[in-house]
């Protein structure tokens, strides 16, 4: 960590006054780190800025379809003006067939309508020339916080207005490229169970209250977890259940069941999609699966989970990301043998574009998908 300060203290300190040397420094440099500091922490649109940065970093960590990513637009760097203008994105990454992007990130905030995102047309221009400049592709990932949802599109293909080039979400979503570093979505037969078996013989009378009722102690027998009423016994897949249990966005409900003498069975604890009209429940029913949510979705709620409070205050800006950690919970070869946990996985690409064998799909956006 000391090293990475001393960068700091160049760009925080006013240039030298004299002879004083900047080991004598060290109070001026604490003084002005510290404003800085208290000025960003003031400042919530900036924390978001940042954490929505580090969100997409650790998406891409999870994901663990790049070679690399790293951070382009810290430190320093001299261009010749005479040119144009240059802006460095947010990050670069390399994918593994050696392609390098430059992302820069935005983040959507859920009280705009409509949704969109806009880009000062100046700056747009100023990070394309960077691009060509240094050799990569620029494209512009956004998060749209209301929707938890992810997009990466390219700069063609936003629409200029007035001074800002501008995109819907829904437009986004059309042609988002988020494919490019391993995301999906995911889907599978409703419901996900997690399930608490009691043990019936210790259960116990603790108190008898006056009005007839009682209050019982029970003792904890096992646990389950069941996809559509079917037991989950492999370890692979109770880990994948759990964790879509813990970040999937389906509602949930707690249902008790009592045995003939009354003694509590189980807590069933049940996860399914939401379904507004019977239109919906019939093509759940017919398909036999329902959405989860793109796979960057899930991640980010986990990374959101870990750094903010239950209210959503921000504890912190970025937690250290688990490499490839999406790529182990739904591996390539997860469909090669039968599972409870049945998972459709699909691969989203824009109009025009496919993986490689394939035709491009007819409708705007296409997919391909493993059961």
């Amino acid at each position: 960590m000391g090293l990475e300060v001393v960068s700091l203290i160049e760009l925080a300190l006013p240039e030298p006054d004299g002879q004083k040397l900047l080991i004598d420094r060290h109070g001026e440099a604490v003084t002005a780190i510290g404003d800085a500091l208290r000025t960003s922490l003031d400042n919530p649109s900036r924390l978001k800025g940042w954490m929505t940065q580090y969100a997409f970093e650790a998406v891409v960590v999870a994901l663990g379809a790049v070679r690399l990513i790293k951070t382009e637009d810290s430190g320093l760097f001299y261009f010749d003006e005479a040119g144009g203008e240059l802006q460095p994105p947010d990050f670069r990454i390399v994918l593994s067939d050696g392609t390098h992007l430059l992302v820069e990130v935005k983040n959507v905030a859920p009280n705009k309508s409509p949704l969109e995102t806009k880009v000062r047309a100046k700056d747009m221009a100023a990070a394309q020339a960077y691009a060509q400049a240094t050799g990569g592709r620029l494209l512009y990932a956004h998060f749209s916080s209301g929707v938890g949802m992810w997009t990466l599109v390219d700069p063609s293909v936003f629409s200029l207005v007035g001074s800002h080039q501008r995109l819907s979400l829904l437009d986004a979503i059309k042609v988002s490229e988020m494919h490019l570093l391993g995301d999906g979505m995911l889907a599978t037969k409703p419901p996900l169970t997690f399930s608490v078996i009691m043990d019936r013989g210790k259960e116990r009378v603790v108190e008898r209250l006056g009005n007839g009722e009682e209050t019982r102690a029970f003792t904890i027998g096992g646990v389950e977890m069941l996809n559509a009423g079917q037991v989950i016994t492999d370890p692979d897949e109770r880990n994948l259940a759990w964790f879509l249990l813990l970040h999937g966005d389906w509602p949930q409900k707690q249902e008790s069941q009592f045995d003939e003498l009354g003694r509590l069975v189980r807590i069933d604890f049940v996860s399914e999609p939401q379904i507004p009209d019977e239109e919906v429940a019939r093509h759940i029913e017919e398909q036999g699966l329902a959405f989860f949510g793109c796979l960057s979705k899930l991640y980010t709620q986990r990374f959101l989970d870990a750094i903010t409070t239950d209210e959503g205050e921000i504890r912190a800006l970025r937690e250290e990301p688990e490499p490839a950690l999406l790529a182990k919970l739904v591996a390539d070869d997860y469909w090669e043998r039968d599972h409870v946990l049945k998972i459709w996985r699909f691969r989203m690409y824009p109009q025009g574009a496919s993986p490689a064998g394939m035709s491009a799909p007819a409708a705007p956006v296409g997919s391909d998908y493993l059961q």
